[in-house]
C-alpha cells in the first residue's frame, strides 16, 4: 500500500514526499543527534509537543527553550518539567484523561500541551476571552476532568461546577497564593512527589481539541488528530524558512490554531521562543534587538501595532529572517509598511480553525503581489466549488473546500455535522484560483452581501480604507437597509495624525467612491476609540454599535 493510500489524503503524493526530505534537513525536525532516541521517541508520541519536548531534550538539552514572563528554561529543564505534571495528573486515577488549559503564552499553556503527550491525554486549549457560562459550558460538554487554569481567570471558574464535574484544578501562571488549589509552580518544583508514578511506554493519543471563537454560546470543539507524519508540513517549510536552532519572537495566541503550529514548528526546530502573557508592541521590538531574534510569529493586528510604535527605528531588527503572519487577511498596505521597515521577508498563511493550512505565500510571492494568499499548500487537496458542489473554472468565484491529514475529524459535540462536499470540508470563504496558480481569497461566505444587485465583499472596502490617510482601523460589515435590502457601513479608528483628527463621514464615502463602484460606498460610517477585538485580534461585530440597524 502507498503512503498516499494509508494517511487516505491524495494531496500527499511523491512530490509532498519530495519536499517534506529538504525541510527535514533545514530544520532538524528529523536530527540524528540524540541517537535512536529520536527513532523511539518518533515511535511513541507520533509528532506531537511531547515528541518535540523530548527530541529536544535528546540533541540540544542545554540550548533554551522558552523565555517568557517567568524567565528561562532549557530544553532538558521542559522536558523534565512537563513529565513531572505528566506524572501528577497519572497520578490522579482517571481512567480517560480530559486535560482543559486556559492560559495565556509561556510555560503555563506549553507544560501541559506536552504532558498530554506523555500521559495520554485528550486535551482542550480554551479560549482565555471565555465567559463564566462559556467556561462551564466548555467544562460540562466536554467532560473536561482536569483543568490548569490561570489566575487571572479562576473568578470565571464555578466551584460548583468543578464539584459536579470532579475537576482537578491546578493553577497556571500564579499571582498570588492558592490555598484550594495546587499550582503548577508546585507541582514542577517539587519532582520526588511523584517520581515513583509511571508514564505509559506507548501513550494513547486523545484528541487535541481547540475551540471555535465563537463570542455566544458554548464554543465549538475542534477535534484535530495528531499527525504520525506531518507531512502537510511540507506546505509551510518550502515557503516560511523556518531552520534549526532558529530564535523566534511567538506572539500569536497558543490557545489558537496559528499559535498552537507555530510551537510546535517551533520546538521541533530546537528554536528558543520568547514570549509574553500579554502583547505590547514596544515589547516585541525590544525582545527582537536584546535578543537578536531571526524570525517573528504574529498576526496582523498586532503587526500593525508593531509598525505604529513610534520611533520605532532605534531597535535593531536587522537579525530578522522573516516574519510569518496568520490568523486575518493581510491588507496590500500593511504588506507595504511591513516591507518598508523590515525588508521583503514578510510571509503569509491562510487556513482555518477546523482546516489549518489551505495556503502559504513566500516572501518573494507576497512582496510582488500583495493580495495574493500563494499556491495551495503541498500536502492540501483543495478545491473551489459552487453552491451545489461542483468545481468551479479557474478564475471563477466559489466556495472553498480542501482537506489534509490536520483536518478536523469532527465536533466534540456530535450534534454539530460537518460542512462537507464529498471528502472536503467547507472552509466557509470565497475565494478563486488565478491564472498563476495562486489562492485569492475574498472574504467570508456570510459576510458577502448584495446591494442593488451586484455583490459586495466588504473586506474590499477595508482593503480601500486601509491605505487611507488618518484611518488607524477599519471593519466593514453589512446592515439592514430599506431601499436595497443591504448595505456596507464601516468603523474606523482615527490616528493622531492631523489627518485623522480631521477626518469625516464625507471624506470616507469619497475615498471608497474614487477607488471601487458606487454600491461599495458605506451608508453608515462609525467612528470609534478602538475596535473591539477578541484576544485573538479578530472583531467581534456583536459589540459594534449600529450593526443591527
Amino acid at each position: 500500500m502507498s503512503l498516499a493510500a494509508r494517511f487516505r489524503y491524495p494531496a500527499i503524493t511523491a512530490r509532498a514526499l519530495g519536499e517534506f526530505a529538504p525541510a527535514v534537513l533545514r530544520t532538524g525536525i528529523l536530527s540524528s543527534r540524540g541517537g535512536l532516541g529520536q527513532g523511539a521517541a518518533l515511535g511513541r508520541y507520533w509528532f506531537t509537543t511531547a515528541r518535540e519536548v523530548e527530541q529536544g531534550n535528546l540533541a540540544t538539552p542545554h540550548r533554551v527553550a522558552v523565555i517568557d514572563d517567568e524567565g528561562e528554561i532549557t530544553y532538558r529543564q521542559l522536558r523534565e518539567n512537563s513529565q513531572t505534571l505528566a506524572r501528577h495528573i497519572a497520578g490522579l486515577g482517571l481512567d480517560d484523561i480530559r486535560l482543559g488549559v486556559m492560559a495565556r503564552n509561556g510555560r503555563g499553556i506549553i507544560y501541559p500541551l506536552a504532558a498530554k503527550g506523555y500521559v495520554g491525554a485528550g486535551i482542550y486549549l480554551l479560549n482565555v476571552a471565555s465567559s463564566p457560562e462559556q467556561l462551564t459550558g466548555c467544562i460540562e460538554e466536554n467532560g473536561i476532568n482536569v483543568l490548569v487554569i490561570d489566575d487571572e481567570f479562576i473568578d470565571r471558574l464555578d466551584p460548583a461546577v468543578v464539584e459536579k464535574q470532579g475537576v482537578h484544578v491546578i493553577i497556571g501562571h500564579q499571582t498570588r497564593e492558592h490555598s484550594a488549589h495546587i499550582t503548577l509552580r508546585d507541582i514542577v518544583e517539587r519532582p520526588w512527589v511523584t517520581e515513583d508514578i509511571s508514564l505509559p511506554v506507548l501513550p494513547k493519543h486523545g484528541p487535541i481539541v481547540l475551540m471555535s471563537s465563537g463570542t455566544t454560546g458554548i464554543p465549538k470543539g475542534v477535534m484535530r488528530p495528531e499527525p504520525k507524519l506531518p507531512l502537510v508540513l511540507a506546505g509551510m517549510l518550502k515557503k516560511v524558512p523556518w531552520r534549526a536552532n532558529i530564535r523566534v519572537q511567538m506572539h500569536a495566541s497558543i490557545f489558537h490554531t496559528w499559535g498552537w503550529s507555530a510551537i510546535n514548528i517551533a520546538l521541533a526546530a530546537r528554536a528558543t521562543v520568547v514570549c509574553h502573557r500579554i502583547f505590547d508592541a514596544e515589547q516585541v521590538l525590544r525582545d527582537i534587538d536584546t535578543h537578536q531574534l531571526e524570525a517573528m510569529v504574529t498576526s496582523p493586528i498586532f503587526l500593525k501595532q508593531i509598525l505604529e510604535v513610534e520611533d520605532n527605528e532605534r531597535y535593531d531588527t536587522s537579525q530578522l529572517e522573516f516574519i510569518v503572519s496568520s490568523g486575518h487577511a493581510l491588507t496590500p498596505t500593511l504588506v507595504e509598511h511591513t516591507i518598508e521597515r523590515f525588508g521583503p521577508i514578510l510571509c503569509n498563511v491562510y487556513g482555518s480553525t477546523e482546516l489549518t493550512l489551505a495556503s502559504v505565500a513566500s516572501a518573494e510571492e507576497l512582496a510582488a503581489d500583495p493580495t495574493t494568499s500563494g499556491p495551495v499548500a503541498l500536502g492540501t487537496d483543495l478545491k473551489i466549488l459552487d453552491e451545489d458542489g461542483n468545481e468551479v473554472p479557474q478564475g471563477t468565484v466559489g466556495q472553498i473546500h480542501l482537506r489534509n491529514s490536520t483536518t478536523l475529524t469532527g465536533y466534540t459535540n456530535p450534534d454539530i455535522p460537518l460542512d462537507k462536499s464529498g471528502d472536503l470540508v467547507r472552509i466557509g470563504d470565497l475565494g478563486f484560483i488565478d491564472d498563476e496558480g495562486h489562492l485569492r481569497v475574498l472574504g467570508r461566505i456570510d459576510d458577502m452581501i448584495i446591494v442593488g444587485g451586484e455583490n459586495v465583499h466588504p473586506a474590499s472596502v477595508d482593503e480601500i480604507l486601509d491605505a487611507m490617510p488618518g484611518i488607524s482601523e477599519v471593519y466593514s460589515h453589512g446592515v439592514a437597509d430599506p431601499d436595497t435590502f443591504r448595505r456596507v457601513a464601516s468603523w474606523i479608528v482615527r490616528d493622531d495624525s492631523e489627518a485623522g483628527q480631521s477626518l469625516t463621514e464625507d471624506d470616507v464615502r469619497d475615498f471608497v467612491r474614487d477607488n471601487l463602484a458606487e454600491h461599495s460606498i458605506p451608508r453608515d460610517v462609525h467612528f470609534l476609540d478602538e475596535l473591539p477585538r477578541n484576544p485573538t485580534g479578530k472583531v467581534m461585530p456583536r459589540f459594534l454599535p449600529g450593526l443591527e440597524g
